[in-house]
Parts: structure tokens; C-alpha cells; sequence
């Protein structure tokens, strides 16, 4: 029997980031990009009803060659994450 692929849509990656003082994002990553600008940031704590707790505050960072990547910090484990687009998994 064929197996069919099936996509995993926005599945958090972890992440390594240095915080500044404030808790904002300033080096992403294992290559430790400096962050250039931060677009824009957004907290969601809106999944009240779930059995598992959400709460993140969010990041649209852009380095100074103009990559763009959303992240965000897990605000009860402190992790931080890479928003992905996706990976496709088989059975």
C-alpha cells in the first residue's frame, strides 16, 4: 500500500535566542544572527480553554540582509520557537 504525505502546517522549531535586558529578541539562532529590527510583536494568552495553557509573546525580526522570521517565547516554559511553514511527513 502507497503511503500518502502529510504536512504538518506551522510546527514550532526550538530555537536558541539572546534576549536584551528588556526580554526582547538580539541574537537568533546557533550562528547568533544579530537581529537588525524588530517589525512587530503581538502576545497571544487567549487559549484559556484548552487543557494545555498557551501564552507567547511573538516577533517579526529582519536581519540587516532582509531575511524576515516570526519567533517566540514561550511565556511558561521560557523556550523560544521558529514559527516554520511546514514539513511533510509519510506514514
Amino acid at each position: 500500500m502507497d503511503t500518502i504525505p502529510y504536512r504538518l502546517l506551522n510546527t514550532p522549531e526550538p530555537l536558541p535566542v539572546k534576549e536584551d535586558a528588556e526580554g526582547r529578541p538580539i541574537h537568533v539562532g546557533r550562528g547568533k544572527l544579530p537581529v537588525a529590527g524588530i517589525e512587530d510583536h503581538w502576545f497571544i494568552n487567549n487559549e484559556w480553554r484548552r487543557i494545555k495553557a498557551v501564552s507567547r509573546m511573538y516577533y517579526a525580526v529582519v536581519w540587516k540582509n532582509g531575511m524576515r522570521m516570526v519567533i517566540y517565547k514561550d511565556l511558561i516554559s521560557n523556550l523560544w520557537y521558529r514559527q516554520t511553514m511546514g514539513k511533510t511527513y509519510t506514514d
